[in-house]
């Protein structure tokens, strides 16, 4: 809206601040102002209207009762017997008694009459005229005998307006002698009217002031006015469309040698005479101009006075935006923005930054949230977070668990290989993904818990429990209507183990591996089962638990590729055996789980098991007599080229990942990359990944994202006349703040600096 005023853009805030407030208080005062002097000009113009239709009114009943006792005067002479005779009879010294009772009552009417007219009575027959003024005389020295032929038969009454002809200065009304009668009227009475009498009735009219009167007839002429010489006038005025044209409710305006005047427009009922008033515009609206003038004088004090407190308030309001300034930038730049008009630009751009900041970090904690947590849970399953840790965690990423004691639960598909021979890969991802979330849904409906991927095909979920033996059966509740829940819907079986409860985060990892333990006694139990510690025997516990415990050292072991300490344990196992399991199939079973747990462990880490046990290892391990046997086929064949492979994979797959994240880096240097995100792209765990590429490049992920940010930022402003805000938001800073920030520590100078030493300004 400011466009037109460069120089108000471009002022300081201050000065803005002034102006706006002098707008806001300034603003009502002129509009009230202006309103109530309008409304009071309307209120009193309107009674000045009204006044001035009262004065019309006035002057047309006094027309109308002018014309009324001239009317009157007509009808009564014209409707005398002695002038009816006298007609009738002829002016003849026969008769003179009759002429002489003619002059009488003539005379006598014009006595009695409130206006002056002259009479003339034109005896048709006899070609004579009497005159009140000249006597008798002869009709051709009539002045008006012209008007006299033009008169048509039975007319009953006639207004001849002044200077109709040559040589008229009066206003004539003709009546016939007799008034009534079927045939041709034997004379004519006519009264004569000066123009200066009608002009003098007009003078005595109570107009006020210098107002004008005009009364017209049908066609427009002027038949009353307050200076004779307009008598008997069409004036211009009303030329071109005669008067309708100014019949209206409202009042008319006209201008008149250079003055404006009002018109008020009356029509008369009785004689259809129309009476106009015309009153200067300016006598019409003094008192309202009065009322205006005082009213915006006043107004003039008002905004004096609102001057001094908008000026006094945008100080005092404007304070705080220096205080903020002085506060949040350095002196040299606080001082550079005075009256240039965008401190409230710096001020804007400064909290848009930590807005646009702390979206960004609300967004990355937000989408990392899942990350963490899961995290946490790891820790929590390996005993790697005290309650000074956890107090911590909960503080920061809201991560509680409810509940004074905390139980673990495992979820494990049953015969995992077979899981993986009938899904892909993707389909084998959305199922655990539904698992996920059903076991959520079921358990959170009556607990605290926490979940987390701890190895493929198995989950953990962390529950808190309150005190008291209803709080764990509601547990082995839940868990078991999730088992039935989970049949319903997926065509795999799951086995859940639920730990005893622990009453602190530290001691999670023992509950941890209890459940871990539990899921050994599959073997005994079946698949699809809830297995607690207090299902199985207390000696026969004992015994499986020992057996599988020692299992998993020899598949750790190998899977770790210390193939020596998994041949070793091995034998012992072997060595051992008998003690617990006397039957052959038992014995078979056993091997036949851990070349399973083998074959499993090799297929997540990408590694082809046919290549270590042939086509089909369990139909190797069928053909096979002896538990001997058995071992030195796994202790001098497989575990060495399990090892051998690991190794090779290892490094194999540690260069390949960083030569993987490395080359997306320098693809997508400019978007907001993050280690997360690479991580599920690789599809390994961030841990995993920043230690892999920090083994393979000797730096972190973030350091050498940095230092390759750094390197093009330096390549731009040594070969590009780029600005440096462009350069910011190509390497995807949130601000220029934050990128001289981390340039300034690369390489010790700003990067404007920089630009200049290169090219050697």
């Amino acid at each position: 809206m400011w466009r037109p005023f460069p120089w108000f853009r471009n002022t300081s805030f201050k000065r803005k601040l002034f102006v706006y407030s002098l707008v806001i208080s300034l603003l009502p005062v002129v509009l009230t102002g202006t309103v109530l002097a309008r409304m009071a000009a309307a209120a009193i113009q309107d009674e000045v209207n009204q006044n001035q239709q009262s004065i019309l009114q006035e002057m047309q009943r006094q027309v109308d009762s002018f014309w009324a006792g001239l009317d009157k005067a007509s009808i009564q002479l014209a409707n005398h017997r002695a002038l009816e005779q006298a007609v009738k009879l002829g002016p003849s010294g026969k008769y003179l008694d009759e002429m002489q009772e003619l002059a009488d009552t003539i005379q006598k009417q014009r006595s009695i009459s409130e206006f002056q007219y002259d009479v003339s009575i034109i005896f048709l027959k006899f070609g004579k005229v009497y005159s009140s003024k000249h006597g008798f005389i002869e009709l051709n020295e009539f002045a008006y005998r012209n008007i006299i032929d033009r008169i048509p038969p039975h007319f009953r009454s006639e207004i001849v307006a002044p200077d109709t002809y040559p040589g008229q200065n009066e206003l004539l009304y003709l009546r016939p002698v007799p008034i009534f009668s079927d045939t041709q009227g034997s004379g004519i009475l006519v009264l004569h009217i000066q123009k200066d009498k009608l002009a003098d009735f007009a003078a005595h009219v109570p107009l006020g002031g210098n107002r004008k009167l005009y009364v017209f007839d049908e066609k427009g002429v002027v038949l009353i006015s307050r200076a004779s010489e307009e008598i008997g006038t069409r004036p211009a005025l009303f030329a071109g469309g005669g008067l309708p044209r100014y019949y209206s409710s409202e009042p008319a305006e006209t201008d008149i040698g250079g003055e404006t005047y009002q018109l008020a427009f009356r029509q008369s009922d009785y004689t259809r005479w129309t009476h106009v008033a015309m009153t200067p515009k300016k006598e019409l609206t003094r008192q309202a101009d009065r009322i205006q003038v005082t009213t915006f004088g006043i107004v003039l004090l008002l905004a004096a006075f609102w001057v001094l407190i908008a000026r006094f308030g945008s100080t005092r309001m404007y304070s705080p935006v220096q205080h903020l300034l002085q506060r949040l930038l350095p002196p040299s730049r606080e001082n550079s923005h005075d009256g240039t008009g965008n401190e409230w630009h710096v001020l804007d751009a400064y909290v848009t930054g930590m807005l646009q900041t702390n979206e960004q970090l609300s967004r990355q904690l937000s989408e990392q949230s899942p990350y963490l947590k899961e995290t946490i849970v790891h820790q929590l399953l390996r005993g790697e977070m005290n309650s000074n840790e956890a107090e911590r965690v909960q503080q920061t990423f809201g991560f509680q668990l409810r509940g004074s004691r905390y139980a673990v639960c495992l979820i494990d598909i049953d015969d995992y290989a077979r899981f993986q021979q009938l899904y892909l890969d993707k389909d084998r991802s959305l199922i655990m993904f539904a698992l996920r979330k059903m076991t959520e849904e079921v358990f959170e409906e009556r607990f605290s818990c926490a979940s987390g991927i701890t190895m493929p095909g198995q989950m953990a979920l962390i529950v808190g429990l309150e005190k008291g033996e209803a709080a764990l059966e509601n547990l082995l509740l839940t868990a078991q209507k999730f088992l039935d829940t989970s049949a319903k819907y997926f065509q795999i079986t799951i086995t859940i183990t639920c730990s005893h409860p622990v009453l602190t985060y530290r001691d999670i990892n023992d509950a941890y591996r209890e459940a871990r333990d539990l899921l050994g006694y599959r073997l005994l139990y079946g698949p699809g089962k809830l297995l607690t510690p207090e299902q199985v025997m207390p000696a026969e516990n004992q015994l499986a638990s020992d057996i599988i415990k020692r299992e998993k050292q020899i598949v750790t072991a190998v899977m770790q590729g210390k193939a020596d300490e998994g041949a070793e344990l091995l034998r012992e196992w072997v060595r051992d055996m008998p003690q617990f399991v006397r039957h052959f199939h038992a014995v078979l079973g056993l091997f036949a789980h851990l070349i399973g747990e083998l074959v499993l462990y090799m297929q997540e880490l990408e590694l082809a098991p046919y290549e270590v046990f042939g086509e089909d290892p369990y139909k190797r391990l069928y053909e096979m007599t002896t538990m001997n046997e058995v071992a030195e086929w796994l202790a001098g064949t497989v575990f060495p080229s399990i090892a051998e492979r690991l190794a090779l994979a290892h490094t194999g797959k540690q260069q390949r990942i960083t030569a993987d994240v490395i080359r997306y880096i320098h693809s997508h240097f400019d978007t907001d990359l993050s280690l997360q995100q690479l991580a599920d792209r690789l599809r390994v765990s961030p841990s995993q990944l920043s230690r892999t590429f920090k083994e393979e490049t000797g730096m972190n992920f973030i350091d050498y994202l940095i230092r390759f940010r750094m390197d093009k930022a330096k390549e731009w402003l040594a070969h590009t006349e780029m600005p440096i805000k462009d350069i910011a938001e190509r390497l995807s800073y949130t601000s220029v703040q934050n990128f001289t920030r981390v340039f300034k520590q690369h390489e010790q100078l700003p990067p404007g600096e920089y630009r200049k030493r290169f090219r050697g300004d």
